[in-house]
């Protein structure tokens, strides 16, 4: 009778094991992994998210009052060049695809993108339009950056960066918002009229 209740166990624990999986803190397609926490990273995520840093800060620049960049929008018939500024630039996570074996053998190492925190906007300089083109949120969607000032402060939600290692190298996919500008100098500040 000891056997029977012994392999019954067994296979109860079979089942549960076939049912709900491996019980553990794993990374798999399509998960989220709070880069803040970099105990519970993997190498590879927080290489990428290093990565990821190391990229924004060729284009941006922290101070006290926040991250920014120099901007140049429009046409080379009318350029339009302003000031933008995030308060914050933090990753809340990243997410990383499963690699199948043909991704390995063409040197693909990572694949994903980081998403970031919530945060606020404001511009300066350039000719009179809508901050962030108009696509900020709440009630001040609809600021606009003028020359001589900074803007009132947006609510903005950047989304999310996509970027890939393959072969050792780090590859970043532009976009309007991260990778647009580059760190301002002292002349952007004097055009735009701000400090």
């Amino acid at each position: 009778m000891n056997a029977i209740c012994r392999k019954t166990t067994l296979v109860a624990a079979g089942l549960f094991f076939i049912a709900f999986g491996p019980l553990g803190c794993g990374h798999g397609s399509g998960s989220s992994v709070d880069a803040d926490s970099s105990e519970i990273l993997s190498r590879a995520d927080r290489e990428a998210r290093e990565a990821a840093m190391a990229e924004l800060q060729r284009h941006w620049v922290k101070a006290a009052d926040g991250w920014t960049t120099s901007v140049t929008t429009g046409t080379a018939y009318a350029p339009d060049h302003f000031l933008r500024q995030y308060r914050e630039l933090v990753i809340e996570s990243l997410n990383s695809q499963d690699l199948s074996q043909s991704d390995r053998l063409n040197g693909f190492e990572w694949v994903g993108n980081a998403t970031f925190k919530r945060t606020v906007c404001r511009e300066a300089g350039g000719q009179p339009t809508f901050v962030l083109d108009g696509m900020a949120e709440g009630q001040q969607a609809y600021a606009e950056k003028q020359p001589g000032r900074w803007s009132q402060w947006v609510d903005y939600t950047p989304g999310p960066l996509r970027f890939e290692k393959q072969k050792g190298r780090w590859r970043f996919e532009w976009d309007g918002s991260y990778l647009r500008g580059q760190p301002p100098s002292a002349g952007d500040y004097a055009s735009a009229g701000v400090r």
